[in-house]
């Protein structure tokens, strides 16, 4: 009996993929594990070095205290908006201290979310607040490219493969 091809899924091309994470706008949803074991998610700004996914929290934060007791994480980066465009990334959290070693990362990534003058606000007000470092480091990373590659890709959904 012939065997089914499976298209292989979508994915953004290692350069395309650096530059929608590393230039877009988008709120990340991050999900970890709460301490009865259900999924819990949260908004945040992240930083997509190439290789991992940083988040700069309050080191009190819920997700971060469920990071403490279980590391295994997801991430999801979305368009809402045609085209399409999604990341996933599964795979584990460390949590790094920092004192002010953040800052530059905080004003980065809130300029890249609020604008220059916005953003250099909104860190003065708090950059002695004390952070924590989120570095994600992916075990699956599966990218969509919003339909850009075609659609033959789906049929894996609806078709059973032997």
């Amino acid at each position: 009996m012939a065997r089914a091809t499976v298209p292989p899924v979508a994915t953004l091309a290692k350069p395309d993929l650096d530059k929608f994470l590393q230039e877009s706008a988008i709120v990340a949803i991050l999900a970890t594990v709460d301490r009865y074991g259900r999924p819990y998610q949260v908004p945040v700004w992240y930083e997509w070095d190439g290789t991992h996914l940083w988040i700069v929290s309050k080191p009190r934060a819920d997700y971060v205290l469920n990071i403490r007791r279980n590391s295994k994480v997801s991430v999801c980066v979305a368009t809402q908006s045609l085209p399409y465009v999604r990341v996933l990334i599964q795979g584990r959290a460390t949590l790094i201290d920092t004192d002010e070693d953040w800052w530059p990362m905080g004003f980065r990534m809130a300029e890249r979310y609020l604008g220059k003058h916005e953003g250099d606000a909104y860190i003065e007000k708090t950059k002695h607040w004390k952070r924590v470092y989120i570095r994600v480091t992916p075990t699956t990373l599966k990218s969509w490219d919003g339909g850009a590659t075609g659609h033959a890709w789906g049929r894996k959904y609806i078709q059973k493969t032997a």
